[in-house]
């Protein structure tokens, strides 16, 4: 069944006439007629009463033009939502990493909201290495990860955010030296097999003093709350450590040789993503703090 014929029912129901709906739907009035008859005889059913002249819509035929109504809102907003250039449509996987998601995403979903309202976006939270391998095998459409070399060789890797990683530990321990310090005091490694956690391992590996003991956690939260109480310290990305730090924790931005973490956007490389990757990237960038960055 043709909308365009629902749509033409639904005219002739509004005007009450076939000549005025036949010019209102640049048809002719022969041709409104047998479009009509076709109707009818598809639905099997006589939608108007041929001893009237002009026909008259029969009580059915009344309800089927009231009913057609929805159908054709419903075929034009199937048409809106396949145009091309009007932004983002359907629904949307997408995974962040725990800083991520604490710092990032309230924002996004207030751009999103504003920008994309045409778009669904469900949201998850894991670490770098698992939302790497959702978005490789589909289960997620983007992920915001910390970007580590030869880690996602297969995937588009878009920079959002650049962030200066800094050393955090207990303002008791601002006069050590770093000999002194590890001496005293345990380092608290975030998750070394999380992507924060390779560049946090790197740096210490290059550094000229290595941590005597280590504690190993999987929040940036508790790495922070322990430094705060005084049993260590620890090397995160600046943002996460003055989101938690207060004035128990000292904080040397300057100490680790200019270490940086890159958070970016991972996509699948196929005419799909490509259709919306650059709404999506761009989304991204401003829910971002500071100015937007480019890779």
């Amino acid at each position: 069944m043709q909308a365009r014929a629902l749509e033409t029912l639904l005219k002739i129901s509004q005007v009450q006439s076939f000549s005025i709906a036949a010019e209102l739907q640049n048809m002719t009035l022969s041709a409104l007629s047998m479009q009509m008859k076709a109707l009818e005889t598809e639905l099997g059913a006589e939608l108007f009463d041929r001893s009237f002249r002009p026909p008259r819509l029969t009580p059915l035929g009344q309800q089927v033009a009231d009913r057609s109504a929805n159908i054709i809102n419903g075929v034009h907003s199937l048409h809106d939502l396949c145009k091309s250039g009007v932004g983002m449509t359907g629904v949307f996987q997408i995974g962040f990493i725990q800083s991520a998601s604490a710092r990032i995403l309230p924002n996004f979903v207030t751009q999103a909201r504003e920008n994309e309202p045409r778009a669904v976006f469900r949201y998850s939270s894991n670490l770098s290495e698992d939302l790497t391998q959702s978005v490789e095998q589909g289960r997620l459409d983007a992920a915001i990860v910390t970007r580590v070399e030869g880690a996602a060789s297969g995937l588009r890797a878009d920079l959002i955010a650049s962030e200066p990683m800094a050393l955090a530990l207990p303002a008791k321990a601002s006069r050590m030296t770093a000999k002194e310090r590890v001496q005293a005091l345990p380092f608290i490694q975030f998750r070394p097999s999380t992507g924060i956690g390779r560049l946090i391992a790197a740096s210490l590996t290059e550094a000229d003093t290595l941590p005597e003991n280590t504690l190993v956690l999987d929040s940036i939260e508790a790495c922070m709350e322990c430094v705060k109480q005084g049993v260590g310290y620890t090397v995160l990305p600046l943002p996460d450590v003055h989101r938690y730090a207060d004035a128990r924790v000292c904080v040397e931005d300057r100490a680790l040789g200019g270490l940086t973490r890159d958070l970016v956007m991972l996509t699948r490389k196929d005419t799909q993503s490509r259709r919306w990757q650059g709404k999506l990237l761009s989304l991204m960038l401003a829910a971002v703090d500071g100015p937007p960055k480019t890779s």
